[in-house]
């Protein structure tokens, strides 16, 4: 692989740019990843069985989780996160639908210790899992630290907003139709940057690179963007819609009542419970 991201540079001359031990260390890293992780940039919607997840779970069904190469980074109820220290992300387990205009999720930085970079964005799946968001191929980060935006390559600083602290609440928008992100603070958006990947397989990204505590909300509570809201930019309803329970048609088909010495002469041609009065259960029928 000669050339990492848009900048032209092959990874030898971007080592030589990239300043401290950690740094370069880090991008070697993500740089052997990618040949060893083919990323998928294919075009595409959510699959058959992960509609069937967002129908019954609504936007609750989008989740992270902690791969076996993270080190110290916990993860509550699917979107709460706590990360402990060095660098790494987690990416959210579904792709954005792709089927609205835009999209969109916001994260609060419960708790942000003094140093601590936090990164947010979008990037593709086999991301990396020991890299921040916007710093390999095929991802764009808003960082805290800086307020700057990095688009595929930690010298590719490509927009530069304010930075953020802790109790903040950061935004990510997704234009799947016009392949724009942008990114939010506390409810204003603050930048926007155009990316190649019209109707990509997206996902949520979040990531740190020391302790902090966030809270993601994918649309399952309100979005302190107002026009996320009106506009329902969540990737889902907030609710889905649970299955109802299995309809009782006998009772010699329930393992707790297999036992019941009753249970294989209970059923009738109305497949009512065993020991129901059928002659009252006639004048009940009549009404």
């Amino acid at each position: 692989m000669d050339s990492e991201s848009s900048l032209g540079l092959s990874i030898e001359s971007a080592l030589d740019k990239l300043e401290g031990m950690a740094a370069q260390r880090n991008y070697a890293y993500a740089c052997q990843y990618a040949e060893a992780h083919p990323i998928d940039d294919s075009t595409g919607l959510l699959s058959s069985s992960d509609l069937e997840l967002v129908a019954e779970h609504g936007a609750g069904a989008w989740q992270f989780e902690a791969s076996e190469e993270n080190i110290g980074v916990s993860v509550r109820n699917g979107t709460e996160v706590e990360f402990t220290g060095r660098e790494q992300s987690l990416v959210a387990n579904l792709q954005f639908p792709n089927q609205q205009r835009v999209y969109y999720y916001e994260v609060r930085l419960t708790h942000l210790a003094h140093g601590t970079n936090v990164a947010v964005g979008i990037a593709m799946h086999s991301y990396p899992p020991l890299r921040l968001a916007g710093w390999a191929r095929n991802s764009v980060g808003y960082h805290t630290c800086d307020g700057s935006v990095y688009h595929s390559h930690p010298l590719d600083r490509i927009r530069n907003s304010r930075p953020a602290y802790s109790s903040d609440t950061l935004g990510v928008g997704w234009r799947p139709r016009s392949g724009k992100v942008f990114f939010a603070i506390n409810g204003v958006i603050v930048s926007h940057v155009r990316t190649p990947w019209a109707q990509k397989r997206l996902y949520p990204i979040v990531s740190a690179d020391g302790p902090c505590s966030l809270s993601v909300n994918m649309g399952t509570r309100a979005f302190v963007l107002s026009h996320a809201n009106m506009r329902y930019w969540a990737v889902a309803p907030p609710e889905g819609q649970r299955p109802p329970p299995p309809l009782y048609h006998c009772a010699s088909e329930s393992l707790l009542l297999a036992a019941s010495p009753s249970a294989s002469s209970a059923c009738s041609s109305h497949d009512v419970p065993p020991k129901y009065d059928e002659d009252h259960h006639a004048r009940f029928l009549t009404f």
